[in-house]
């Protein structure tokens, strides 16, 4: 589950983490790719349809000549079409001869209706491991983006948080140079904030260039160029379920696909009858080619007796491929399991750091109070004060690092709880 929480910048246009995360689903070539595959294992089990059920017809044509220098009778003549002669240069008469076979073909699969159920099954398989592809595709997206996202988020409230330390040396600078212009400080003190107040700004810019390469790096994930403000956001626990989680849905479909893979291939092993019928004119002499035209039918049977073993050969491939998926899905949830537990505990030492680390600042800004309080009674050297400030600023920086990695933890974690 994911909070927001506008910044309130009211002249720019806001995006939410869901925007970005709905852009790279939009634009990952992955997911793209996988969708298309989808589409093609579709029209592939139309294909398969028109093979093993429908009825095929083709026009089919064969003309020869068989021409010869015959020499019957003490006359040499050209023959291109000879039937029959005792004296004669060319080919074998009693071997080869002109003919022409013309006739329409029509052949109709009998047995492939249990055929086509096993390639279609294989099919919606390979559909269901793309959808299985497409959620871990997105899920691994949106873990991506988030941590980008709160990346860009610490680099904006470091910034604003050097922004709100820069308006607080303004007025200390202020109140020191009075103090210097009726001899109650020295000047260099005045110099000394000036200098602080330099490298706040330098922070302040640092910030803002990790900003810039945090934001383009997100735009490049997502698939965009966009430059508008990001919301604020705060990441939650998912709750856990340790039984059914997505991640295994991928070892179950390499299981299965082993077998219906198997399954098509045990096919080639089951009869198949067809019946088949054609009409037209087959004839070795072309002049009575009109007498010669008929038609004829009958039906074509085939079984595989012996192939040397290779059915049980497949099989054993099959238990191997399916016992590698299961080796893989134990050790898939163990590593699941690990980074759960390990995760939730670096959670509860985060938690810890950044309520130690809340207390420390409001200690810091009781601190900086008093020795403000000091300096107007010139019981205190700006020099501490100075000291004590660079600490409370690395403070504030530490502990909005420190609830960005939290953010990022429970990120993690519910990536890996899914």
């Amino acid at each position: 589950m994911v909070l927001a929480a506008m910044w309130a910048i009211p002249s720019c246009a806001q995006r939410t983490l869901d925007y970005f995360v709905a852009q790279a689903m939009k634009n990952s070539p992955l997911i793209v790719s996988s969708r298309n595959q989808k589409m093609i294992d579709a029209e592939e089990m139309q294909r398969l349809k028109s093979i093993y059920v429908h009825s095929h017809m083709e026009l089919t044509g064969d003309l020869l000549f068989v021409p010869i220098i015959s020499t019957d009778d003490g006359r040499t003549s050209f023959k291109m079409d000879a039937q029959n002669a005792t004296k004669y240069y060319g080919y074998d008469l009693g071997q080869s001869s002109s003919h022409i076979n013309v006739g329409l073909n029509w052949t109709k699969p009998l047995t492939g209706g249990k055929v086509l159920k096993e390639e279609q099954e294989l099919l919606r398989v390979n559909q269901a491991i793309s959808d299985n592809k497409i959620h871990l595709t997105e899920h691994d997206l949106k873990r991506q983006i988030t941590e980008q996202y709160l990346l860009c988020q610490l680099d904006i409230e470091n910034e604003h948080s050097f922004m709100t330390i820069d308006s607080i040396l303004i007025k200390q600078i202020d109140i020191v140079g009075k103090l210097s212009s009726n001899g109650l400080t020295s000047p260099t003190d005045v110099q000394l904030l000036k200098i602080e107040r330099q490298t706040n700004q330098n922070l302040r810019q640092a910030a803002k260039q990790s900003y810039i390469t945090h934001r383009a790096e997100l735009n490049t994930i997502c698939g965009i160029n966009d430059s508008s403000v990001i919301v604020q956001v705060n990441i939650e626990e998912q709750l856990p379920d340790y039984n059914n989680s997505k991640f295994f849905e991928q070892y179950k479909l390499d299981s299965i696909q082993a077998q219906s893979t198997y399954n098509t291939y045990r096919n080639q092993y089951r009869p198949q009858l067809f019946l088949y019928a054609s009409g037209g004119a087959q004839t070795g002499t072309y002049m009575d080619l009109y007498k010669r035209w008929g038609v004829s039918a009958g039906l074509h049977f085939s079984l595989t007796l012996y192939d040397g073993k290779q059915l049980k050969n497949r099989r054993r491939q099959m238990k191997i491929q399916q016992n590698t998926a299961e080796s893989e899905q134990y050790y898939a949830e163990k590593v699941r399991s690990t980074r759960i537990s390990e995760l939730l505990q670096l959670i509860k030492s985060q938690d810890l750091q950044i309520n130690n680390g809340s207390k420390q600042l409001d200690d810091y800004r009781k601190l900086l109070s008093d020795y403000q309080k000091e300096i107007m009674a010139g019981r205190r050297s700006i020099v501490d004060y100075v000291n004590v400030f660079g600490n409370y600023r690395r403070q504030i920086s530490h502990l909005n690092e420190l609830k960005i990695n939290r953010n990022i933890l429970m990120n993690t974690y519910n990536y890996w709880n899914w």
